[in-house]
């Protein structure tokens, strides 16, 4: 797999985000996907500016294959459109509007960092490294 698709970009900081990549990797039986802080190198080289500020890192983010960037929820239901199988039907939460999606999705964003706290979280296994770009 290229280093330039199929990558979710997130707040490396935050115990909320990295229990969601977890996840993603669980369930990413294929494992299509990698994974970047939006504050690491990967971000930097791939990411417009925009992306990357303090305010975006509640801002998950996702780079398909055609090089096309999802943002929130957006980003959510292609992620899980990549994993396929099961996690696929959720596609069908677009035939909701947009604004609703984020709206959800930014109020979780906004207390991301009180639900789950970064020192919560277990080290990576080796399998989950060898996944994670810098």
């Amino acid at each position: 797999m290229p280093q330039t698709s199929n990558i979710v970009f997130y707040d490396g900081n935050c115990g909320f985000c990295d229990t969601t990549v977890r996840w993603i990797m669980r369930i990413d039986s294929a494992k299509k996907i990698r994974y970047a802080p939006l504050q690491g190198e990967t971000a930097k080289a791939l990411l417009p500016p925009e992306l990357r500020t303090e305010e975006n890192l509640k801002t998950l983010v996702y780079l398909d294959p055609q090089e096309r960037l999802f943002t929130k929820s957006t980003a959510v239901i292609e992620i899980l459109a990549t994993v396929g199988g099961f996690w696929k039907t959720a596609a069908a939460a677009k035939i909701l509007p947009e604004s609703l999606r984020d709206s959800l999705y930014d109020s979780i964003a906004r207390r991301r960092r009180k639900l789950i706290a970064k020192e919560s979280c277990p080290l990576p296994t080796e399998e989950q490294k060898s996944r994670n770009l810098p």
